[in-house]
């Protein structure tokens, strides 16, 4: 017996026979796959996540399938039945912000059916997530104390050329940038469109004339037929400010992508970062990295975010009866502060008068990495 099953392995081996997945799943019952929901759109940010919940799943045996709802142009029916055919166990909703959108998906899945939210805007099931409004009220306190008095957040766009009411992503970063300036004694301003679409509160149309002190101010993306990816909002929007003679002295960007685009504009316009603008973004992306001004950023914990994420959905999924629904998760995300928001002596000032806490990261060394490098070679 022991000599047939080697020779039926041997034979295997030498046709390259593999064993059929979905006979493994009716005899077994399991198939140990987990579907992924998301919306890449434009920003590079998205990708990151998704390749750390794959490992994560692979270390724990567990397989993924990933399905962005713009493969089947929106038709939820048809997302549900991929999903459905692939036997997924359990699902997670990774950066869809859309609430509609999570809403009517959810409404066709099997109601047994696990979901953790993940970066996204579904109630009801475990959700998971970064302190973005923390974020971005630290970012804005870190402008104010390098010396911005006049301090612009731009958001993000999603559509090209549409104005939209904006998500909670927006929302939270948004009203932490509102209590900083707040909290310094500083006033909003805003025009009327933003003002009512983001319900800033004590807000103003403009600056009182007289008024010498803070002012935050909340751009929004204009009707731009031109833009046609995540880097177009933050250049053309610094284009226009700068046409305008409307230069803030900080600009704190929604994601990396928009702040890269606000400083191809500055190079374009020859304004030096950060001498005639302090630029900073949120996503600690690559590029932001190896930028010809290398950008302070928001880092996200993102080995976190996959690992819990995975943890907790694999415990629905082998535990049924578990309950999650009310968790509500939020992690802290970290600043990476490099060269597009100060030099390094007014860091070194911050830091020698204890403004900074444990969390920041410094990282001025990627210019002097590229001179070694080029040295080198």
């Amino acid at each position: 017996m022991v000599e047939t099953v080697a020779k039926i392995r041997e034979y295997a081996a030498k046709i390259g026979y593999r064993p059929q997945r979905f006979a493994q799943i009716m005899r077994g019952g399991r198939t140990r796959v987990i579907g992924v929901v998301l919306r890449l759109g434009r920003y590079s940010s998205h990708h990151e996540l998704v390749k750390r919940l794959a490992n994560e799943l692979n270390r724990t045996g567990y397989r993924l399938v990933m399905v962005d709802l713009d493969w089947f142009d929106l038709n939820f029916e048809r997302v549900r039945d991929y999903l459905l055919d692939q036997g997924v166990e359990g699902l997670i909703f990774c950066n869809m912000v859309s609430r509609s959108q999570c809403l009517e998906l959810k409404g066709l899945l099997p109601a047994s059916l696990p979901i953790i939210s993940l970066s996204s805007s579904l109630e009801g099931v475990p959700n998971l997530g970064v302190d973005t409004q923390g974020a971005y009220h630290q970012l804005t306190r870190y402008h104010l104390a390098l010396g911005s008095r006049w301090l612009a957040v731009l958001p993000m766009f999603r559509d090209p050329g549409v104005i939209f009411r904006p998500d909670w992503s927006t929302w939270d970063r948004v009203s932490g940038f509102v209590r900083g300036i707040q909290e310094a004694g500083g006033i909003m301003v805003a025009t009327d469109t933003v003002r009512e679409l983001l319900e800033i509160p004590n807000c103003k149309t403009s600056v009182p004339k007289g008024y010498d002190g803070i002012v935050g101010e909340v751009l929004y993306p204009e009707k731009e037929a031109r833009l046609k990816d995540a880097f177009g909002n933050g250049y053309y929007q610094m284009l226009a400010l700068a046409e305008r003679g409307e230069m803030p002295q900080s600009l704190i960007c929604l994601n990396d992508d928009t702040a890269l685009g606000a400083l191809a504009a500055c190079a374009d316009r020859g304004l030096q970062v950060p001498s005639d603008l302090r630029v900073s973004g949120y996503d600690d992306t690559a590029a932001g990295y190896y930028g010809s001004v290398p950008l302070t950023t928001v880092r996200k914990p993102l080995d976190d975010l996959a690992s819990t994420a995975v943890k907790m959905l694999i415990a629905l999924v082998e535990e049924p009866e578990t309950q999650m629904a009310d968790v509500n998760t939020c992690l802290p995300g970290q600043i990476v502060v490099r060269r597009s928001t100060g030099t390094v002596d007014e860091n070194s000032r911050l830091e020698a008068e204890g403004f900074f806490a444990t969390s920041e990261v410094f990282e001025f060394q990627p210019e002097e990495q590229r001179q070694e490098a080029v040295a080198v070679s």
